[in-house]
């Protein structure tokens, strides 16, 4: 059975990102980025486990880190708008939170695929 994760993604104006082993896709929907992952794997007459995150705060990425994340970008995209950067330390949390929040979704699925395999 094929797992295929959909993430918000934000890239290139391509709003969701479906990610299944190696290979990607992106698309301006949830249904977009699973249509375009479901030509890439052939998944036609086949089954596969869907899992679309729901972008609520839990145990692996708090409220509180989302919120500072939203804020640091902000920041960034008006920085990079005016051509200025953000400081070396609000850089460094904005990597790091992108770090956990990417850690968190990797501990998300595994959970999910330990659940499912139970």
């Amino acid at each position: 059975m094929t797992t295929v994760v959909v993430l918000s993604n934000n890239r290139n104006g391509k709003t969701f990102r479906a990610i299944s082993g190696e290979k990607e896709s992106f698309g301006k929907t949830v249904g977009e980025a699973l249509d375009a992952m479901t030509e890439e794997l052939k998944l036609k007459g086949s089954n596969a486990v869907v899992y679309v995150q729901d972008f609520r705060p839990d145990e692996f990425f708090t409220e509180a880190q989302q919120t500072r994340l939203a804020e640091l970008m902000q920041k960034w995209r008006s920085a990079r708008d005016t051509g200025a950067s953000l400081s070396v330390e609000e850089r460094t949390e904005l990597e790091n939170l992108i770090e956990t929040e990417l850690e968190g979704s990797a501990k998300r699925t595994e959970k999910m695929a330990n659940q499912l395999g139970k």
